[in-house]
């Protein structure tokens, strides 16, 4: 009995042993055909991505493939993305819709902050400044603007930040030098109507502030990147007594917008006439724009270069900036291409002098090659400049860890693009392989908006548009974090997912809240914000009362330096 069940038991076995076999012999071929399938598929996605662009053909007006084909149809064929309805209410808008209110309307106050700028380094410029008398020189304020030479967008708004605060206190601006040289002293030549550090140490021992009236130099530090220790929104900062203050950390356009909604009056008084009041539908002012032609012009060198490039045909009506980081994507590039169809077309300009700008060389190249037929192109190609700030730049190349974030070309260069591209009379463009608008491309479009508004004007057609291709619109602009990119504060809920390509135009000064219409924000930057003591609801208002209390019982934070 023993060994007729062991002898059934090894049939059984190799019956089980067979039918295991035959299974594993299915599951090898189905493997062996869905490898195959996942390889043919991602061998062809593969051709599509790396396919080259015909030179002999533009690419404006080629086809998309035919899912974005169907895509666009289907979320572009009304008025509106956001057709769906809740209760009669919108549920969300396109970059194109949220942007429609950017269409000009900024000259009345361009004009006026421009006013406000003049009188306040009229009142207190260096050259007022050093002519008060002892007693009042030794009463004065100052704010500091200091700043290392990392990317330049983030780094000038530091100083514009400082410039922005000093009129909001009517205090006088120091630029800060490091080892006697000013912040990218070499390509940026600053107004006379800032101070250097050194120079009020120098004055504050002329005038015996401290052997005489007993005031010591002391500057006061807030650090906008430690909201928990930041007075930004809870303290009147005019009260301070301190003789300098530093405000740090402040990258972008947003850290001087944070006054609007300080505690206190009288500082939301003073950003309201720089910034203008939130949340109604009145344009703002190029505010960055206009402290930037107020405070900044390039060097002679740099002009020098700028100069050579248009000598032949002047100004250009139109300036592309594409932020690639070093990528070769087609799509950002015929977005663009198509962006500025729309801008040509807009200004009613046949054959436009265009300027294009990139980090990434062989994106100049295709562009200009696709768009020769309708417009005239420049572009800075240092390699056949020959002036005094090549010869001292050659045998400086770029470090290997910027070469990707800057590009391939030496330091100076980006310098010469970005006041080569302030000089566009009609447009600026930014288009990018993922973050469009950055702070670069923000500077490069507020500058030339400033620079082609003219004193007495009534109107302007100065447009900055933002080109987006649908890909990155797939979440709508959720992707579009961090405070440095201009429609960050768009990206929350009411942006629309899957967008065709959009050209939508874009506000000259970054708002700093969500006050407006189609103004939502995403959990990160409500994360954020409630580390300041701020609670936002899902469409971006604030919880004032909550915030209120939080003011009243937060203690103020301290941080001096004593200089002298």
């Amino acid at each position: 009995m023993r060994r007729g069940g062991t002898r059934r038991k090894r049939r059984n076995d190799k019956k089980e042993m067979k039918r295991g076999g035959t299974r594993r012999k299915r599951l090898f071929g189905k493997t062996i055909l869905l490898s195959s399938i996942v390889f043919f598929i991602g061998f062809g996605l593969l051709l599509l991505t790396l396919r080259s662009v015909d030179p002999n053909s533009s690419f404006i007006d080629d086809d998309e493939d035919e899912s974005e084909s169907e895509e666009a149809a289907r979320w572009s064929n009304s008025s509106s993305i956001g057709d769906a309805m809740v209760d009669g209410a919108r549920l969300c808008a396109t970059v194109e819709e949220m942007g429609s209110e950017f269409d000009g309307g900024f000259v009345y106050q361009s004009l006026r902050v421009r006013d406000v700028i003049r009188r306040h380094f009229q009142i207190n410029g260096a050259s007022a400044i050093r002519e008060l008398a002892p007693e009042q020189f030794c009463r004065h304020g100052y704010v500091l603007g200091k700043t290392a030479e990392a990317g330049f967008g983030n780094e000038m708004y530091k100083i514009l930040t400082s410039a922005a605060l000093s009129i909001m206190l009517n205090r006088s601006l120091i630029i800060g030098q490091t080892r006697g040289k000013y912040p990218f002293g070499d390509y940026i030549a600053y107004s006379n109507a800032t101070f250097t550090m050194s120079e009020v140490k120098h004055l504050w021992r002329q005038n015996g502030c401290v052997k005489k009236y007993r005031k010591r130099l002391v500057m006061r530090l807030d650090d906008f990147e430690k909201p928990v220790k930041s007075n930004v929104l809870c303290s009147n900062w005019k009260k301070w007594e301190e003789a300098i203050i530093w405000f740090q950390g402040t990258t972008d356009a947003v850290a001087a917008q944070f006054f609007l909604k300080n505690v206190h009056p009288e500082m939301r008084a003073a950003a309201f006439e720089l910034f203008g009041e939130q949340g109604n539908s009145a344009p703002r002012g190029n505010v960055f724009g206009e402290l930037m032609m107020s405070l900044i012009s390039p060097t002679k060198d740099v002009k020098e270069a700028v100069d050579w490039v248009l000598q032949e045909t002047g100004d250009p009506d139109i300036s592309v900036h594409m932020r690639m980081l070093m990528s070769k994507s087609v799509r950002p590039m015929r977005a663009a291409i198509n962006c500025l169809g729309k801008a040509i077309s807009r200004l009613g300009i046949s054959n436009p002098r265009v300027v294009i700008v990139s980090d990434t060389p062989s994106v100049v190249k295709i562009i200009k090659t696709n768009i020769s037929t309708i417009a005239e192109v420049l572009h800075f190609d240092y390699k056949l400049f020959r002036g005094d700030i090549a010869q001292r730049g050659r045998g400086l190349p770029m470090l290997d860890f910027r070469i990707k974030d800057w590009g391939p070309a030496p330091r100076w260069v980006a310098f010469v693009d970005f006041f080569l591209a302030c000089r566009a009379k009609h447009a600026v463009i930014s288009g990018a392989n993922r973050r469009v608008g950055t702070t670069y491309a923000q500077l490069v479009a507020a500058l030339a908006a400033a620079n082609s508004l003219k004193d007495g004007s009534s109107n302007s057609s100065f447009a900055f548009l933002s080109s987006f291709q649908s890909n990155l619109l797939a979440d709508g602009l959720k992707n579009q974090v961090g405070w440095g990119h201009v429609w960050n504060r768009y990206a929350g809920p009411l942006s629309c997912p899957k967008q065709p390509n959009q050209c939508a135009f874009t506000p000259l000064a970054p708002p700093g809240w969500w006050d407006g219409l189609w103004q939502s924000p995403i959990q990160r930057d409500t994360r954020r914000l409630a580390a300041f003591g701020i609670e936002l609801s899902g469409i971006g208002t604030v919880n004032e009362d909550r915030f209120h209390a939080y003011c009243s019982a937060k203690k103020e934070y301290l941080s001096t330096v004593t200089i002298i």
